[in-house]
């Protein structure tokens, strides 16, 4: 019994951790885009299909200067967070 409810509370603790880095992952992008600038709507609107799409507009394009506070990790979580391989 004591196993059992030391493996439920493992499971229950892992799949926490899991689901806040999800979060974590638009949550600095969030900050500034929100309603029609929302993050999965300029993706689809710029035709990003890809993580390396993102950080290259991220990174290169006409607001980089806006993005410039984002790391490569942050950008990496945004993407995934977003679906984008």
């Amino acid at each position: 019994m004591k196993r059992l409810l030391v493996a439920v509370i493992a499971v229950i603790f892992s799949l926490g951790i899991v689901s806040s880095g999800l979060a974590a992952g638009l949550e600095k992008c969030e900050k500034c885009h929100k309603g029609d600038k929302a993050p999965d709507k300029m993706i689809a609107n710029a035709k990003i299909g890809t993580a390396a799409d993102l950080m290259k507009a991220l990174k290169e394009g006409p607001k980089k200067g806006m993005h410039k506070s984002l790391t490569d990790d942050d950008i990496t979580g945004a993407a995934a967070t977003l679906g984008l391989k």
